[in-house]
């Protein structure tokens, strides 16, 4: 037993004189983060059919590992879609990844809607693009989805023609008089004279849509990490009306809603971003939805005169109640939360329900954008010997070192008891 003693004893010198003086722990601590956004252009619905235009969407984490999504045109999407299993179609999507495919941030188009969407739809060009990679150390990705021009061509002239005219007439007089501020009888006039050119046309484009792009990123800010998402907008015209041909039987082939529509919206941008900082985990987040203005064609003037009605956030506008070309406009609202180590941001979509007595009308939403940041600092501990120190020359007798020496005792101890068992 005294054996056994004697050289564990031994053993644990030995290891306490392997660490010398001065060896200090070192606590080292490194931040687990993820970071994740989507902004989606516009999703459009007619009936029972839909699509969303404009897509990106981008992702990255501490790994560091980074997937980007840029796509044209997808089916609708759900409130969390999966990046690596989008519904959208290949000839308008890029997606990228790091590490893996990075990307080069060319655009890819394409501009064929399903059946029998695209009957009635004009979709001239979806485009996505998508870039991912690493930069000193940290994961980025950017990526945008757009679309160049969208029409849709509902049968407004027969909708017109099944109701009374009169009645009809009537409507849509109550309601812009106040909104144009003229007497009804010019108003009355006026709309007599719109009815009667759309009443002798069997389809016309009745809405045209420019849609600015949907943007999604991830970028360094100062010691940190910056997803922003950026709906950037749209343009859209209801039922275009020939300017200097109000009283004619035509409808113009010039008529372009966009530019002389009966109803001109102007949805701004919306944004959403959060931002996490590497080092110490902590994360901010802003928002700000998109201002909604309506502009309401001023029919008792022969060339476009509009009179414009804002919508505030949150708050649900209609126009042109009780007649075909009836619209609801829902404008979007924001908000953001934010919980030390994680903080989310979103801009909700612009909601808009176009000319509800034709067909059940369009709907659309537009400008959605979301931003979410998370993070966690994790800590590891470990012993680091300090360097040696220098040993300057003797000058005098040795001075040995109280480890040393209680290390030679020891050993003589051992021996002297090793002999008296040996005996």
């Amino acid at each position: 037993m005294k054996r056994l003693f004697a050289v564990g004893a031994s053993i644990g010198l030995l290891v306490a004189l392997a660490i010398p003086a001065g060896a200090k722990t070192i606590v080292k601590s490194r931040t687990d983060y993820a970071l994740a956004g989507e902004a989606r252009g516009l999703e459009l619905a007619i009936g029972d059919q839909g699509v969303t235009l404009g897509l990106a969407m981008a992702r990255a984490n501490s790994t560091p590992g980074a997937v980007g999504v840029g796509a044209g045109q997808c089916t609708l999407l759900g409130e969390d879609p999966d990046p690596q299993s989008l519904p959208c179609t290949d000839e308008s999507t890029v997606t990228t990844r790091y590490p893996g495919s990075p990307g080069d941030g060319v655009e890819t188009c394409a501009g064929q809607l399903p059946a029998p969407l695209n009957d009635i739809v004009d979709l001239r060009l979806a485009c996505g693009s998508s870039k991912s990679g690493l930069k000193n150390g940290l994961p980025f990705t950017t990526n945008k989805g757009r679309v160049a021009h969208l029409g849709v061509t509902l049968p407004v002239g027969t909708v017109f023609d099944q109701l009374p005219v009169d009645g009809l007439v009537d409507d849509l007089t109550q309601t812009l008089s106040p909104v144009l501020d003229q007497a009804p009888q010019e108003v009355r006039d006026a709309v007599e004279n719109v009815v009667d050119i759309v009443d002798n046309v069997a389809e016309t484009e009745a809405l045209a849509l420019e849609l600015a792009p949907a943007s999604s990123n991830v970028t360094r800010k100062g010691s940190g990490l910056h997803v922003s998402s950026d709906a950037a907008g749209a343009l859209i015209g209801v039922l275009g009306i020939p300017a200097g041909q109000l009283d004619g039987t035509n409808v113009s082939v010039t008529s372009d809603p966009l530019k002389n529509g009966l109803l001109i919206i102007e949805v701004g941008r919306s944004q959403a971003s959060a931002s996490i900082d590497t080092k110490s985990a902590t994360a901010t987040s802003a928002a700000s939805p998109a201002l909604v203005t309506v502009k309401v064609r001023d029919i008792t003037k022969p060339e476009p005169t509009y009179v414009e009605v804002s919508v505030a956030p949150g708050e649900t506008v209609t126009v042109l109640a009780g007649t075909p070309a009836e619209s609801t406009i829902t404008a979007a609202d924001s908000t953001t939360e934010e919980g030390g180590n994680s903080a989310k941001a979103v801009a909700d979509a612009v909601r808009l329900h176009l000319l509800k007595g034709v067909n059940g009308g369009v709907v659309l939403g537009l400008g959605r954008a979301t931003a979410a940041v998370n993070g966690d600092v994790v800590k590891n501990k470990r012993v680091v010997a300090a360097p040696p120190e220098k040993i300057l020359p003797f000058t005098g007798g040795t001075d040995m070192s109280w480890p040393a020496l209680g290390f030679i005792g020891l050993a003589v101890v051992t021996l002297l008891v090793r002999r008296r068992f040996a005996r």
